[in-house]
């Protein structure tokens, strides 16, 4: 007695591999499913297809989409990504700010959205354009901008 495979056993396959992806945290049950649907829309198409063929469909699709999609979601996340709660200050390096206190004897402050920076740098007056160079914990090393 032969196994008979219905398609929707794949499109079965395929959501409850999307709600695995759902609940876990990663990015790696979406390959599967993909490959899953994908043996299940061929299976719709051609009702007769080996057991042996399906396997395959799902494991190539499964393979090519993992390829392919990572590299497109590594972009994805990297466009608009905040930085991490923790490192927030990293986004203002290279950022330019006008200067509301002078910076006296290599240290100063400066105003940045509704808190207060520790500054480090050179010596300069109030209203001149600053540049942050680094962050070292929640002091910002500044230099003046061109």
């Amino acid at each position: 007695m032969m196994l008979e495979v219905e398609f929707w056993y794949w499109w079965a396959l395929a959501a409850i591999l999307l709600v695995c992806e759902i609940l876990l945290p990663g990015v790696m049950f979406m390959f599967f499913a993909i490959g899953a649907a994908a043996s299940g829309l061929l299976l719709l198409l051609s009702p007769h297809l080996a057991l042996e063929l399906q396997l395959a469909v799902f494991a190539v699709v499964s393979v090519v989409s993992a390829l392919g999609l990572r590299r497109f979601l590594k972009r994805l996340q990297g466009k608009g990504a905040t930085p991490p709660l923790n490192a927030r200050s990293e986004a203002l390096v290279g950022q330019t700010f006008v200067l509301d206190q002078p910076i006296l004897a290599g240290r100063g402050r400066i105003r940045l959205g509704d808190g207060s920076w520790s500054i480090t740098g050179p010596d300069m007056v109030a209203g001149a354009r600053v540049r942050v160079a680094s962050v070292n914990g929640t002091e910002l090393r500044v230099e003046p901008a061109p």
